[in-house]
């Protein structure tokens, strides 16, 4: 039996439903912010956003090393501009399987932090997260780049082992497995992972089922 004391939670798509529309209002206000600082064409933007994002793990990040663009710059933008609460409401179902983990948990996520903290606000989650660890805590270096989930782990302060992560982007969890932490793909399908789970609720029961047990430090 394995035993974690600490989970990280992916933020988008991962803590609430891809079909509200969150992040693609994000892309938009991307796409917008790429057109007007370089003078291109929405379609232009789009597609360089896009394929900014396929080769770098982000957009900011393949801006800032292609454009000059510096990545703080373009979250505060487009992340700044968006309101969680047009597209977000709370989640009690969500919340009440996280308040019956006995781990530490944190969100681990690509974004800045204070965009963080407005969803989990508007979801109603926030207090049941020890903290977010966002783009700057993994010194700008985004998932899944392996240098990501080794800022997590020393910024979390616990061995590898003993921590999961939960992402809804399949590609992010092989480099995290990688360095020993246990990865949870949630979404459809199959994924390089640990476990696989079409519903987040389901994460107690699954990890109960695949011998998997949680201890809070301390």
């Amino acid at each position: 039996m394995r035993t974690l004391t600490a989970i990280l939670f992916d933020l988008d798509h991962t803590l609430y439903q891809p079909a509200c529309g969150l992040m693609e209002a994000g892309d938009r206000r991307i796409t917008e912010f790429l057109a007007r600082r370089l003078g291109l064409s929405w379609g232009e933007a789009d597609a360089l956003r896009e394929r900014l994002w396929r080769q770098y793990g982000t957009t900011a990040l393949g801006a800032e090393r292609e454009l000059g663009i510096p990545q703080a710059e373009l979250y505060e933008h487009v992340q700044g501009g968006l309101e969680p609460e047009s597209f977000l409401t709370p989640d009690p179902a969500v919340a009440a399987m996280l308040a019956g983990l006995e781990a530490d948990l944190y969100v681990a996520t690509n974004s800045l932090a204070s965009y963080a903290q407005r969803v989990l606000a508007v979801l109603g989650l926030a207090d049941h997260f020890v903290a977010v660890l966002d783009i700057a805590a993994m010194g700008w270096r985004p998932k899944p780049q392996p240098e990501a989930y080794l800022a997590l782990v020393q910024a979390v302060g616990r061995p590898a082992g003993e921590l999961a992560l939960v992402d809804d982007f399949a590609h992010n969890l092989p480099p995290a497995r990688e360095l020993g932490l246990y990865t949870i793909f949630l979404g459809p399908g199959q994924a390089e992972a640990d476990l696989c789970l079409r519903e987040l609720t389901s994460l107690p029961q699954a990890l109960r089922q695949a011998d998997v047990a949680l201890s809070r430090r301390g």
